[in-house]
């Protein structure tokens, strides 16, 4: 694997939980119940207390049980666009409750105990990246601090490249202020990089899709389509910036996802 880039993490710097503590903020009561009740209404007074630690004092249980875990996945895969999606809300609301459910997801998944308890977690990834593209730059701020957090200490097996891809999408968004040129030239190489080398860790062990480029080192492809979509918003951001390896670096990413 590549060393994370010292201007993504001077630029972001690296927070376990800021991403957390500002998404259970956006969350009041009515939305816990509605998560809690995420099962078709089981065990809902089970879930809402399992909830509310995290709501209240992001605190995230370790292990992490059936109660709320559940319910969290259920809201994390919520379509907060369409009105006809079950469970789950629309709207600015929808996209609060789905953003603390994959904060705690990602940041539960992130303790030891819990390793190997959370599986596929780029697609929770991804959800959250996109929920926080609708609730503003205070949010994706606090999703690439966690990124440089999280990023560095995952193995080869754990989907590493899809956080790295992650960040760099949100770094290219938040760039103005923060990020020259030559880092961002750099950020996208060392995506690159990260791709590679899990490519070559998995070796036979890559599923049947091994030929597409990222979305190809996971059997989790649930949400392909936001990845896809992540991938044209850089190459859109990538065109309004001068001709030069930062450019031509970002779309090489892009393109092999778009």
């Amino acid at each position: 694997m590549a060393v994370l880039p010292a201007a993504l993490e001077r630029a972001f710097p690296p927070s376990a939980d800021a991403l957390l503590h500002l998404a259970r903020a956006g969350v009041d009561d009515s939305m816990l119940r509605e998560i809690a009740r995420a099962d078709y209404g089981m065990d809902e007074a089970g879930h809402l207390a399992a909830l509310r630690p995290i709501r209240d004092h992001g605190i995230v249980p370790v292990p992490m049980g059936w109660e709320p875990k559940e319910v969290l996945e259920l809201i994390r895969w919520s379509q907060p666009e369409d009105p006809g999606w079950e469970p789950g809300s629309t709207g600015e609301r929808g996209h609060r409750m789905r953003a603390f459910a994959c904060a705690a997801l990602l940041r539960a998944a992130a303790e030891p105990p819990n390793d190997g308890y959370f599986g596929g977690e780029n697609s929770t990834l991804a959800q959250v990246i996109e929920s926080a593209l609708e609730l503003g730059p205070e949010v994706q701020e606090a999703a690439a601090r966690f990124l440089t957090w999280r990023t560095p200490g995952m193995g080869e097996d754990d989907e590493r490249p899809f956080f790295a891809f992650g960040l760099l999408a949100l770094a290219v968004l938040l760039r103005a202020g923060r990020l020259s040129d030559d880092d961002l030239a750099a950020a996208a190489r060392w995506v690159l990089a990260e791709e590679a080398a899990e490519r070559a860790a998995l070796g036979a062990a890559l599923p049947p899709n091994a030929e597409e480029w990222l979305l190809g080192l996971t059997f989790f492809n649930s949400r392909d389509t936001v990845w896809r979509r992540l991938a044209g918003r850089i190459a859109t951001e990538a065109a309004a910036i001068p001709p030069g390896d930062a450019r031509d670096a970002l779309v090489d990413v892009a393109v092999r996802l778009v």
